[in-house]
């Protein structure tokens, strides 16, 4: 409920003004300038109604002070009989939000406390808008930096630089809707490992920076990355599927405030240097920086777990039954790498590129649609060891590993069958070109080629 601190040294009038205010507020009373003060900090009010002529402490220098000791404008509504216009302009120059003069109707005084907390409502939606990231809820690059600048020169804690691994694989695979939602998951995670004194934020399109408060040990650190990687992979695949082969985790870089610095820039340079040797090393952990570039990563693994550790990093979680379905620079990867493949062991691979053109009674949103609803039909018809990529909205290119041309033959018919079901197949006809690859046409096009050295 919406809190009213009441502020005034007359008896009778902040017992009639409290049950005026009760009917649709919680209400607690001062009868001093100096008892207002003690129960703002205690209280935490929304809004402030005072008395502005009161011994000791007038209304005018309770705010002053209010405003000063919590660094921020703090709403208040002066009460008074005076019905000077001198006094009213100088206490809305002082960041008063009205005045009400005595006596007044309760009618009168419930509806400027509401036209009050309605403007208040107002401008903390669009301060909130203005500095929170839509997409997770934490603060946005921007914000975060000005927060955390004063956080690490005030408080004691952890500063941590927080980044996803392997995210941009889910972009390419599976689209950045789902990669959204995949963001959204992790900040649900990280949010539940943060308290109400910590503070994070997005500063980049996987990165992120948190501040926790009173964090002083590498425990707390290593127990919640832990909790995040051990539970990230479940939410991806409940957004994704089961059969999701993408190993995604998360690595933090890690220093800790005020031991190493209070200056936000350089902490979080060290922070980020911390990260970038977990990500060269590992992934799904944590380092804290230790000075100079020899950061000790924190584990204990022995060469056999590390073996270990390595190979379920990299291995598929679960095998799909599907083609592996890869953005152009993974597949670029695979691609040269059977090239390298054929030369080397004199086997024979095929590459396939499909076309779709659109008629001319479609348009560009519902094309795109068509495009991918067929890509995924490709996908399911291919073996899971072939890798297939969207080169354009409308062209897919494929790659076929150790396969003859009869088996080629056999996938453009499932491709075609599969095609026909839809409600597209009469409007939009594929096309395709295939052509096979040989270790003797690939020696031939590097004797071809001009000497690079």
């Amino acid at each position: 409920m919406t809190k009213i601190l009441i502020v005034d040294d007359e008896e009778m009038m902040l017992m009639v003004t409290r049950r005026i205010l009760s009917q649709k507020y919680e209400v607690v009373c001062a009868s001093s300038g100096e008892e207002g003060i003690a129960l703002y900090g205690t209280e935490k009010p929304d809004m402030i109604l005072s008395d502005l002529l009161m011994p000791q402490m007038s209304g005018f220098e309770m705010h002053k002070v209010l405003q000063e000791k919590y660094g921020k404008h703090i709403p208040i509504m002066f009460m008074t009989a005076d019905e000077s216009s001198e006094i009213e302009g100088r206490g809305f120059e002082l960041g008063a939000e009205d005045f009400i003069r005595k006596p007044f109707h309760p009618d009168v005084l419930l509806k400027r406390v509401e036209n009050i907390l309605n403007n208040i409502e107002r401008i903390q939606s669009l301060t909130e808008e203005a500095t929170t990231d839509k997409l997770t809820g934490f603060l946005n690059k921007a914000s975060a930096t000005r927060t955390l600048m004063q956080i690490c020169r005030e408080k004691t804690g952890v500063l941590l630089v927080i980044d996803l691994d392997n995210f941009k694989l889910v972009n390419d695979i599976c689209g950045h809707e789902t990669g959204d939602k995949v963001l959204t998951a992790f900040a649900e995670l990280a949010r539940g490992n943060l308290r109400a004194n910590d503070t994070a934020g997005r500063i980049g399109g996987d990165e992120f920076v948190a501040f926790c408060a009173d964090v002083t040990d590498e425990k707390t650190i290593a127990a919640a990355i832990r909790h995040i990687n051990e539970h990230l992979l479940e939410k991806a695949k409940a957004i994704i599927g089961e059969d999701m082969t993408i190993p995604l985790g998360v690595s933090a870089g890690a220093v800790f405030v005020p031991q190493q610095g209070t200056d936000y820039d350089t902490l979080f340079a060290m922070a980020d240097k911390a990260l970038y040797f977990v990500k060269q090393n590992e992934k799904h952990g944590y380092a804290v920086y230790a000075g100079g570039y020899d950061v000790s990563a924190k584990t204990e693994e022995s060469v056999d777990e590390t073996f270990r550790h390595i190979g379920m990093l990299l291995e598929e979680r679960n095998i799909g039954d599907s083609a592996f379905w890869l953005g152009q620079d993974a597949f670029s990867n695979v691609y040269r790498f059977m090239m390298r493949y054929i030369q080397s062991y004199r086997c024979t691979a095929y590459k396939a590129l499909f076309t779709l053109t659109p008629p001319d009674d479609i348009n560009s949103a519902e094309f795109s649609a068509i495009c991918e609803q067929f890509g995924h039909i490709v996908n399911r018809s291919l073996r899971k060891s072939d890798v297939m990529m969207q080169y354009k909205t409308n062209r897919f290119f494929l790659l076929f590993p150790q396969i003859t041309e009869q088996y080629i033959g056999k996938v453009i018919e499932r491709i075609f069958a599969q095609w026909k079901k839809t409600d597209h197949s009469h409007r939009i006809k594929p096309e395709y070109k295939i052509e096979s690859i040989c270790a003797e046409e690939l020696e031939e096009r590097d004797r071809r080629r001009p000497n690079q050295n």
